[in-house]
C-alpha cells in the first residue's frame, strides 16, 4: 500500500491480530493473499475517460467501460450530447451497438461521508476502507465484501450490523471478536466455529446456543479455558508468521 490509508489499516491491523493472538504478527500487506481468499473479490479495470484505475463489483460483459465514481459529473454531459446518427436507427441491433459505444458503468464509488477510501468501490459514510466493496457505514475494513455498521474487518464477508473486530468470518451479525468463524449471531471471543448463537469463549465449537468456554463443544472451567486458548493461540500466532496463512474455518466444515 501507497496511499495515505495504508498507515491507518497496518495500525488496525496489528490492533486486532493483539485481540486475537496476543501479540502483532507482521504487517498486513503480508497477508493479502490469506486475507482474500474466499471473499468474492474486487474487479479492476480503466477509466474510459481518463486511464485512472476503476475498482468494480460483479461481472460485466467483456468489453464493457467503466468511470470512477467522481468522474461522472465529466461524463454526464458527454453522453448528454452524444446522438446516433440515421443509419444507426435503422433497427434494434444497430441502435444497441451504437449505444454500447457510449453507455459507460460506473465503479470506484465513494458516497455519502467517507473517507480515507482506496482501492475500493460502493463504500457509503465509511472510513478507512483498503481494497473492499460494498461497505456500509463501517470504519477501519479491509478485504472484504458486504460490511454494515461495523468496524475492524478483514478478509470477511456478509459482517452484519454491529460485528467488531473480525477476522476471515462469514456471515456474522452483532458480534464481537470472531476469528475464521462461519454463521455466529449475537456472540463474542469465537474462533475457528460455525453455527453459533448466544455464545462466548468459544473455540471449535459448532452448532451451539447459549454456550461458553467450550472447545471441541467441551465446557471447561475458566482456568482449563484459558489456560489451553492461549496455548491454541500462541501455535496459530506462530503459524501464521511462518506460513502467511491458516487453514480456512470452510476448509474444516467444507463449505
Amino acid at each position: 500500500m501507497k496511499d495515505e490509508t495504508a498507515p491507518y489499516i497496518s495500525k488496525a491491523w496489528e490492533s486486532t491480530c493483539r485481540v486475537f493472538l496476543g501479540r502483532p504478527v507482521g504487517g498486513i500487506e503480508t497477508y493479502e493473499k490469506y486475507l482474500q481468499k474466499y471473499v468474492m473479490p474486487c474487479g479492476v479495470s480503466k477509466s474510459a475517460l481518463s486511464g485512472d484505475e476503476v475498482v468494480v463489483t460483479g461481472n460485466y460483459a467483456k468489453g464493457s467501460k467503466f468511470i470512477a465514481g467522481n468522474e461522472i459529473q465529466r461524463y454526464a454531459p458527454i453522453i448528454e450530447q452524444a446522438k446516433l446518427n440515421i443509419n444507426e436507427i435503422k433497427d434494434i441491433d444497430s441502435i444497441l451497438r451504437a449505444l454500447s459505444e457510449h453507455i459507460c458503468y460506473s465503479g470506484s464509488d465513494v458516497l455519502g461521508n467517507s473517507s480515507f477510501v482506496a482501492h475500493s468501490n460502493r463504500i457509503v459514510d465509511s472510513s478507512f476502507v483498503y481494497k473492499a466493496h460494498d461497505v456500509f457505514y463501517s470504519k477501519y475494513v479491509a478485504h472484504t465484501y458486504l460490511s454494515k455498521y461495523s468496524e475492524y474487518i478483514f478478509g470477511c464477508e456478509s459482517v452484519g450490523q454491529g460485528t467488531h473486530f473480525a477476522v476471515k468470518s462469514f456471515e456474522t451479525w452483532q458480534d464481537s471478536r470472531l476469528f475464521e468463524c462461519v454463521r455466529v449471531y449475537l456472540s463474542s471471543d469465537i474462533m475457528y466455529s460455525a453455527n453459533l448463537e448466544h455464545c462466548s469463549d468459544c473455540l471449535f465449537s459448532f452448532n451451539l446456543r447459549s454456550k461458553q468456554r467450550c472447545i471441541g463443544n467441551l465446557a471447561l472451567s475458566q482456568e482449563n479455558y484459558s489456560k489451553l486458548k492461549a496455548k491454541l493461540q500462541e501455535e496459530m500466532a506462530q503459524e501464521l508468521e511462518s506460513k502467511r496463512a491458516l487453514i480456512s474455518i470452510l476448509d474444516i466444515i467444507g463449505g
